[in-house]
């Protein structure tokens, strides 16, 4: 059974690595290229003459160039890279910023790693260092739209509303399409305007955290007692009760998220899943239909219908939404497993 989508406690972002906290989104590794900009340092050598009353013709002053690593060296800081990103996606945030601060050393300007290194520091509750890295990265890459994405979300949590828009407005000016920044924007507008009470948005961050869908139950509660009309609570809370097994439940909260946020993709997913859950396979498919007319590039909810229409026996419609995973994320597992199961029940 497939599992419902869990609104994104953190929208901040890897650049090729999708990083959310780990009950939203798989994690994908990719391991990041070394390729450094480097700004050539032009240092003036001062000379200071004598009070003789001749005059010596003032020497050029001397060109410094910054020494560059050699390659020993730039692969060396590759490793490092790649070994904070292991640390990193074991929730060994320490070592993983130890491992990036290395890198650092050797290239100290690579953005991306900037950027790596700013989400860690968030995640151990070091929201100021964070922002410090994520102005670095944003300083040396301009066009880096995730980091100013990333710059923006600190901002938020420091209860800088202004400047939080305005770094996301710098990253959609440079991707319109981003959607993690559209989102983080409207997020804050709602927030700024009293759309959202801001005791519920942070209460329904602490819960996501939490791993025991028992305990997240009542939390999710206590958030919509403080804003009922709080779409992600509902979905979430709708979330939780599906997985403990009360699905009644689950279908009011994910309802009450739709009726709030008409067009959610995620909780539209996630009522899907619950029509699927009941055999309704036809109401499933035009739920999972809706939510990727909404977010066509919606894994999830493609892997979803792909196994929906496998349920229905439509084997090649099946397949088609397969490889269509396939083409968006070459190592998708589900998806492999899927067009695997097609095989075998065709042989």
């Amino acid at each position: 059974m497939k599992k419902p989508f869990y609104p994104a406690r953190l929208l901040l972002y890897f650049q090729g690595i999708i990083f959310m906290n780990n009950k939203n989104v798989y994690i994908k590794t990719k391991q990041q290229g070394g390729c450094m900009n480097r700004i050539i340092i032009v240092v003036g050598i001062l000379l200071m003459t004598t009070s003789c009353a001749w005059f010596k013709s003032e020497p050029k002053p001397e060109i410094t160039e910054p020494e560059v690593p050699d390659e020993a060296l730039l692969v060396k800081a590759e490793d490092y890279v790649s070994e904070g990103i292991s640390y990193f996606q074991s929730g060994k945030d320490s070592l993983a910023i130890s491992s990036w601060n290395k890198a650092l050393e050797i290239i100290p300007e690579d953005a991306e790693v900037y950027n790596y290194r700013g989400i860690a520091l968030h995640r151990t509750g070091n929201v100021t260092k964070a922002l410090e890295d994520f102005e670095s990265a944003t300083n040396l890459n301009p066009n880096y739209y995730e980091a100013h994405n990333n710059r923006g979300y600190m901002l938020f949590l420091l209860d800088r509303y202004n400047e939080a828009l305005s770094a996301f407005s710098k990253a959609l000016n440079i991707n319109p399409n981003y959607e993690p920044a559209q989102k983080n924007r409207k997020l804050v507008q709602n927030i700024a305007l009293g759309n959202l009470r801001q005791e519920a948005f942070d209460l329904g961050e602490k819960i996501a955290g939490k791993d025991d869908y028992e305990e997240q139950i009542p939390g999710y509660r206590k958030v919509l007692e403080l804003d009922s009309t709080y779409a992600k609570g509902h979905n979430n809370l709708g979330a939780a009760y599906y997985y403990a097994g009360n699905l009644d439940s689950a279908y009011y909260h994910i309802r009450k998220a739709i009726h709030y946020h008409k067009d959610y993709p995620e909780a539209i997913n996630n009522l899907a899943i619950l029509y699927k859950a009941n055999g309704d396979y036809e109401t499933a498919i035009k739920l999972f239909l809706k939510a990727l007319a909404l977010k066509p590039k919606y894994i999830s909810a493609l892997n979803n219908l792909g196994d929906t229409y496998s349920l229905k026996n439509e084997k090649q419609n099946a397949e088609r939404v397969y490889k269509t995973v396939l083409e968006l994320d070459p190592e998708n597992v589900e998806a492999k497993e899927g067009l695997k199961q097609i095989t075998l029940q065709v042989e």
